[in-house]
């Protein structure tokens, strides 16, 4: 499943940011973060593992929600000086992309 694929390949790129970040701000910010990726995904696969439309719906507006918080804390990240602005652009470029995806598959419901 592509989503899958791009938000694991996200997550993947954050772990490796992550062990640069900024010993103040790794347990706070950069765990938030962290944990934020890992329920999207989470809600991703809760989404394509049910039948039922309404559940699916649930799962996949819980994820657009949290994908849209993640795109703030990075932004935040950055403002804060604990990400490099090449790191910045690549982490929004990629939820930017599953961003695409996941409103893809929602006008696709319904």
């Amino acid at each position: 499943m592509p989503l899958v694929h791009t938000l694991y390949a996200a997550y993947a790129a954050w772990h490796d940011i992550l062990l640069k970040f900024p010993k103040a701000e790794r347990y706070s910010l950069g765990e938030t973060i962290s944990r934020r990726l890992l329920e999207t995904i989470e809600l991703i696969l809760g989404a394509a593992s049910t039948a039922d439309a309404a559940e699916k719906l649930k799962h996949l507006r819980e994820a657009s929600a949290k994908l849209d918080t993640l795109k703030l804390l990075v932004r935040l990240a950055k403002d804060c000086r604990c990400l490099p602005n090449q790191h910045y652009l690549d982490m929004e470029s990629r939820l930017h992309e599953a961003g695409k995806m996941i409103g893809g598959w929602l006008k696709s419901i319904g």
